[in-house]
């Protein structure tokens, strides 16, 4: 999938996202509160389907904290160890080649790191063997035309296509003031 005008995202790569996380890992909860609203961290958590909840790039548990039933999964070591609050499980694991059985989650969140994935399709495949019948991925990325130097941003149809070709429905691709989306996506039953 290409991303929206051509935009390369400023950190690339397994190795360099981890270095880049593990840097930021003193600063993320600052940079949370100023980049996501409370208001979106809510619709995220609303989005969330009762049960097995896996959270991709969990950075210091800022979205599935207060989830006993969350696995959280961080490539940074250094957002793991902050993560003191974390009710669930937290494992350091690569969400390419996660450590859990088929069908083990009914949702999966990526609340602000399915754009740092290095195959976004190949991720949604792995993704759509974690989830359950009918379970959902629930994403917040970032819309904001002046971060396109620095992340990827996908747009509607990119989210239609991928979850097309990953056995997915997209259920919501909702801006949200016009700097982040929310997606959902289905796995069909």
């Amino acid at each position: 999938m290409a991303c929206l005008a051509g935009a390369m995202p400023f950190v690339r790569g397994q190795v360099r996202t981890r270095l880049f996380f593990d840097w930021l890992a003193p600063r993320y909860d600052v940079v949370n509160a100023v980049l996501f609203r409370p208001a979106w961290r809510e619709r995220v958590r609303r989005a969330i389907r009762p049960g097995r909840v896996l959270d991709v790039g969990v950075g210091t548990g800022y979205t599935t904290g207060h989830l006993p039933e969350a696995v959280g999964i961080d490539l940074s070591a250094e957002m793991i160890s902050r993560a003191k609050a974390y009710k669930g499980n937290l494992v350091l694991a690569d969400a390419t080649s996660p450590p859990f059985r088929p069908r083990s989650f009914v949702t999966i969140v990526c609340a602000g790191s399915f754009y740092y994935l290095p195959d976004p399709v190949e991720a949604l495949r792995t993704f759509h063997s974690l989830l359950s019948e009918g379970g959902v991925v629930v994403m917040l990325g970032p819309e904001a035309w002046f971060l396109r130097p620095l992340v990827r941003i996908y747009d509607r149809a990119e989210y239609e296509a991928m979850a097309g070709a990953t056995g997915f429905t997209l259920e919501a691709c909702e801006t949200l003031r016009g700097v982040a989306c929310l997606v959902v996506m289905r796995k069909a039953t």
